[in-house]
């Protein structure tokens, strides 16, 4: 929890977000879900739902900000996203940054019940990937030399 207080105040290029993939809304509707869903709620499928829902929202959120503001990034200026899909690398920097914003308390712990609890036959499926991205986000979270990143305003200012 020390390393998420740490990174909250981040931008978003502080995580690696491509400029064509920053959130006017500042991903605040993907926090929530992670945060009601799986930070609050009991129930460990509940929670395995919450992790799907947040991951759709942000393909979804993504869209719809593109179609709405196709020429344009919050952040940066013009950059061209007519034709700039999601993909995978995208995705997770987004995912991470809205697991920071989330601000789930045990994270660890949490994620150790999610990979006990989940069916093993949804570890293949879309479940399982989502799952695996969860835990990829907080593995990326532990690992970070934040003192390092302090340093480095390229990160910070995307130079």
């Amino acid at each position: 929890l020390v390393f998420i207080k740490a990174l909250a105040d981040k931008p978003q290029s502080y995580f690696r977000i491509p400029k064509e993939h920053r959130s006017r809304s500042d991903w605040k509707s993907v926090s929530r879900i992670l945060r009601e869903g799986v930070g609050r709620s009991t129930l460990p499928c509940v929670k395995l739902r919450a992790v799907v829902d947040a991951a759709k929202e942000i393909s979804q959120l993504d869209s719809e900000e593109r179609s709405v503001f196709p020429d344009a990034s919050f952040f940066d200026g013009k950059v061209d996203v007519k034709n700039k899909a999601l993909g995978a690398d995208d995705f997770l920097p987004i995912f991470i940054y809205c697991f920071v914003q989330a601000k789930i308390e045990r994270p660890s712990a949490l994620c150790e019940l999610l990979s006990v609890m989940c069916d093993p036959r949804k570890m293949n499926g879309e479940t399982g990937y989502y799952l695996a991205s969860f835990h990829a986000a907080l593995t990326h979270i532990h690992e970070l030399d934040l003192t390092e990143a302090e340093n480095d305003l390229s990160i910070i200012f995307d130079t």
